[in-house]
Order: C-alpha cells, then sequence, then structure tokens
C-alpha cells in the first residue's frame, strides 16, 4: 500500500476516486512489477453497473493523474521488459466465440492489416495525438470534403469519434437526413448505409484511411423508431479524439520509443 489519494473524472460525467498502492500487472506472460496503481473506494453508477473491473492508460506518464507516477507503459520502457517499446492495437467485430480483436505487446503482426503502415510523428510525446489533415465522404463514386482538420488523439478508451461542436455540425451537413437532437445528440436513420452507401476518410500523414458508413450508423435508439445514433459527437476540447469507430477499421501500431504511430486499413 502507498495510500495517496486520487481523483479523475471523465467528458461523459463518470468518475472514480480512492488511494494508491503497487502490484505486478500481469498481462499474458509479460510482467511488470512495481508498477503504481489506483485502487477506487468510490466510483460513479456507472461503473458500479458495468462489467469491467478497471482501466488501464496506455499513455505517457505526463498525462498521469498523480503527480510523479511512472505509467504502465513508461515502466514497460524504462526497463526493458519488452524488446520493441511499441503495442499495436487490430479491433473487429466480435465472433461467435466472442472474439473482438488484440492487444499486441512489443511487436507488429504483418497478417491483420493491408499494405505498409504510414508512420505520423506524435505532436507531443503526451497523449497519442497526431495531426488530421482532412476528411472526405465518398459515395459513388463522388467524393466531397469537409472542412474538417487539426490536432487529433487515438484512443482505445473512447467508443466514437469526437469532435467539436462545429467540426461534428460540418461532417453530419454532408450525410442526409442526419440531425442534431436535444435529447438525443447526432442521430441518423438505421437505413442510412442502404440509401447512402459510401465510406468516410481520413488524411494523415499523407494517406487516407476509412471508414465504411456502416460504422458509422450505431445502435437504435429508444422509442425513436428507425433513428439510429450517430458514431460521431461532439465535445468541448481542443482537439478531436479517433476512438474504436476508426481502429475497426484501421490496425495501429504505438511507438513509445520513437514517439510515432503507425496506420493501416485492417484486414476482416
Amino acid at each position: 500500500a502507498e495510500g495517496r489519494k486520487w481523483g479523475i473524472s471523465y467528458g461523459d460525467g463518470s468518475f472514480a476516486s480512492g488511494y494508491t498502492a503497487r502490484d505486478t500487472v500481469s498481462i499474458g506472460n509479460l510482467k511488470v512489477p512495481n508498477q503504481v496503481i489506483g485502487i477506487a473506494t468510490n466510483e460513479s453508477r456507472a461503473y458500479q453497473q458495468d462489467t469491467v473491473d478497471g482501466l488501464l492508460g496506455l499513455s505517457y506518464s505526463g498525462v498521469s493523474f498523480i503527480p510523479g507516477v511512472t505509467t504502465f507503459l513508461d515502466n514497460i520502457s524504462e526497463n526493458g521488459y519488452l524488446k520493441k517499446p511499441i503495442f499495436s492495437v487490430y479491433i473487429r467485430e466480435k465472433d461467435r466465440d466472442d472474439y473482438a480483436g488484440e492487444y499486441l505487446f512489443g511487436d507488429v503482426d504483418k497478417s491483420r492489416f493491408e499494405g505498409e503502415l504510414t508512420w505520423v510523428p506524435l505532436r507531443t510525446p503526451k497523449f497519442w495525438e497526431i495531426m488530421l489533415d482532412g476528411v472526405n465522404l465518398s459515395v459513388g463514386g463522388v467524393s466531397e470534403k469537409m472542412e474538417i482538420s487539426g490536432p487529433a488523439i487515438l484512443d482505445t478508451g473512447t467508443t466514437l469519434i469526437v469532435m467539436s461542436e462545429q467540426q461534428a455540425t460540418e461532417f453530419h451537413r454532408a450525410i442526409p437526413s442526419a440531425e442534431n437532437s436535444d435529447i438525443y445528440g447526432w442521430i441518423l436513420p438505421c437505413n442510412t448505409e442502404q440509401v447512402f452507401p459510401g465510406n468516410v476518410s481520413f488524411a494523415i500523414g499523407g494517406a487516407d484511411f476509412s471508414v465504411p458508413i456502416k460504422s458509422i450508423v450505431r445502435e437504435p435508439v429508444k422509442g425513436l423508431s428507425g433513428w439510429c445514433f450517430s458514431a460521431v459527437t461532439s465535445g468541448a476540447s481542443n482537439f478531436m479524439i479517433l476512438g474504436d469507430v476508426f481502429m475497426r477499421s484501421n490496425y495501429v501500431v504505438f511507438d513509445r520509443g520513437n514517439a510515432q504511430v503507425g496506420i493501416a486499413p485492417s484486414k476482416h
């Protein structure tokens, strides 16, 4: 036990707090000793009802909410627990065996993506923050450029794609029938994929990475027949977040040693 107090809150209103301890963190055959962890003694209702037992942060120590703590990723890197200070993320739709993807620590699985990785430097070695150069919507061979660009964070801990309010409005302007509901936020007709087949491409590091319209249409809105939530939402921050919706279509390598990320279209 260490006993230092900590507390954290998130953009969706969830929170947790408690005290610190040190323990050995084991993932597969990887064991990381003497890691500071936060033991939660108080948490928001959403966490009490969730099946998730905790969060494993995979960023630099500079974003730690407990001052002076070496994060799990930096602990791995500084002590040489892996042959390469990287981790790779592959996400897909869950199959009948409950397989929905994998994290690979210390290596890259070339069988999981098409072509070659495009390497993009981080804007600052703190968050996994890169520069998004543009967004295009392509339908039936016709491409429409959106006025969306700027810093973006690649984050497996975020389900959706999060933009500023202005950017989210610009994004949905290009999609017929999209609406911004006062109650539900951005919503789309559930049949959008059928009447508007195509994809959204994100320009990063001189390459384009696609997300099909199918992935932009989320779960149905309860009590609103025929409408589904959009996978693109708005949030108050100085950067966009490319969450799991983006990474279900694109393999991402997080390179701690060289302060860069590698991206390539996933194989499914």
